[in-house]
C-alpha cells in the first residue's frame, strides 16, 4: 500500500534520441520476451511523474491537515471520558488513532513525490510499515464496529458490555497484531535505493515480481474485500431490522448505515480496480505499452488520494453524526473555556437524553 513509483517513466535526452532511432513511442511491452518493464526500452514520456509532482504534494498536504484535525478532535473527546466509553466508542478511538497515524506519514510521501526520497532506508521501512499497519487497522476496525452493531441490534446481544471488561481491549490487540503481521514485508523488504536511470532515490520494495503480486493480493483481501463483506452483511441485516420499525431516529440510522458502506466502497473500490489492472499488466495478462502504463500510473495517484480521503470522512461518519458525541464535544469545549455560554437544551436534546439506550443502539452505527 506504500505509494508506488513507476520505473518506466523518464528518459534523459540521449536515451530518448537513441530510443526514437530504433523504436516508436507506442512500443508494446507484450512483445518483449521477458515481458518486463525494465528489460524493455523505457517509455519516452514523463507525464505521470510530472502529474505526481504537481498533484500529490497538494493533495497529501490537504489530507494531512484535515485528517489530523478531525481524528485528533475525535480522540480528544473520547479520551476525555475514558471511564464511560462503550465498545463502539473504544473501536472509534482506535480507528481515530489509526487514521491519524496514517495521515502523519503523508508529508513524507509528499516530499517523495515532489523531489525524491531523502529520508534514508530506516525511515523508509518505518514510514512504509506504519502506513500499511494503519491502513489495515482502519479497515478491520470498521468491520469490528459493524459486527458489534449487528450483534446489538439484530440479536440484542451485548457481546462486550456483558462480557469481561477486557474483551473489547483484547479484540483491539488482536486487530493491531494482525496489522503488524501484515506489515512485516515492509519492515523486511522496503529500502531506499538510488535509481541511476531516473537519477533519483526511491523508497521501494526489493522483492521480485511474485512478492509484489502476493502483497497486492493480501492488501485486496485483508484490507478491502473482507472488511467490505463484513460491513455489507452486518449492515444489510441491520437495515432489515430497522425497516420493520418506524420513527425518525430509526430513519436517521438507516441513512447512516447506507452512507457508511457506500463511503467505504466509493473511496477504495477505484484504487483496487486500478491495482488489479496494473497487476494483470505485470503478469502479462494485459499488454503493457507506454500509453496504458502512463494512464494507469496517473489513475493510481488519483484513486489512492480518494482512498486516503476516507481517513478524513471517518470522523464525520462515525462520530460527529452521533448526538452523544456532539454533547461530549460541547462539554469538552465548555471545560476548556472555548465557549462562554452554555447551550440551552433543546427538545430534541431532552428526547435524546431520555432515550440514551436507543441512541447507543441506533445512532452508534
Amino acid at each position: 500500500m506504500v505509494p508506488e513509483v513507476s520505473e518506466c517513466q523518464v528518459l534523459d535526452a540521449s536515451d530518448l534520441a537513441s530510443f526514437l532511432e530504433n523504436s516508436s513511442i507506442s512500443y508494446d511491452y507484450g512483445e518483449n520476451k521477458n515481458n518486463s518493464c525494465c528489460d524493455s526500452p523505457p517509455c519516452p514520456q514523463d507525464f505521470s511523474q510530472n502529474f505526481d509532482r504537481a498533484f500529490l504534494p497538494v493533495l497529501y498536504s490537504f489530507l494531512f491537515v484535515l485528517g489530523l484535525l478531525g481524528n485528533g478532535v475525535v480522540a480528544a473527546v473520547l479520551l476525555s471520558q475514558r471511564s464511560a466509553l462503550s465498545s463502539t466508542d473504544t473501536f472509534l478511538l482506535h480507528l481515530a488513532m489509526a487514521d491519524a497515524l496514517l495521515v502523519l506519514t503523508l508529508p513524507l510521501w509528499a516530499v517523495d513525490a515532489a523531489v525524491q526520497w531523502v529520508f534514508g532506508s530506516g525511515l523508509c521501512k518505518v514510514a512504509g510499515a506504519l502506513f500499511n499497519i494503519n491502513f489495515y487497522a482502519g479497515a478491520l476496525l470498521l468491520a469490528c464496529i459493524s459486527f458489534d452493531r449487528y450483534l446489538s441490534i439484530v440479536h440484542a446481544t451485548q457481546l462486550y458490555r456483558r462480557g469481561p471488561p477486557t474483551r473489547v481491549a483484547l479484540t483491539c490487540v488482536v486487530v493491531w497484531g494482525l496489522c503488524l503481521l501484515f506489515a512485516l514485508p515492509d519492515f523486511i523488504f522496503l529500502s531506499a535505493h538510488h535509481d541511476d536511470r531516473l537519477n533519483a532515490t526511491l523508497c521501494q520494495h526489493t522483492f521480485p515480481q511474485f512478492g509484489r503480486t502476493a502483497l497486492r493480493v493480501l492488501q485486496l483481501v485483508a484490507g478491502f474485500l473482507l472488511p467490505l463483506l463484513v460491513m455489507t452483511y452486518c449492515y444489510a441485516r441491520i437495515l432489515a431490522v430497522l425497516l420493520v420499525s418506524r420513527g425518525q431516529r430509526r430513519l436517521r440510522a438507516m441513512r447512516l448505515v447506507v452512507v457508511v458502506v457506500v463511503a467505504f466502497a466509493l473511496c477504495w473500490t477505484p484504487y483496487h480496480l486500478v491495482i488489479m489492472v496494473d497487476t494483470l499488466m505485470d503478469l502479462g495478462a494485459l499488454a503493457r505499452n507506454c500509453g496504458r502504463e502512463s494512464h494507469v500510473d496517473v489513475a493510481k495517484s488519483v484513486t489512492s488520494g480518494m482512498g486516503y480521503m476516507h481517513c478524513c470522512l471517518n470522523p464525520l461518519l462515525y462520530a460527529f453524526v452521533r448526538v452523544k458525541f456532539r454533547e461530549r464535544l460541547w462539554a469538552l469545549l465548555m471545560r476548556l473555556g472555548c465557549l462562554a455560554l452554555q447551550r440551552q437544551p433543546s427538545s430534541s436534546h431532552r428526547d435524546s437524553s431520555r432515550s440514551e439506550t436507543t441512541e447507543a443502539s441506533y445512532s452508534g452505527l
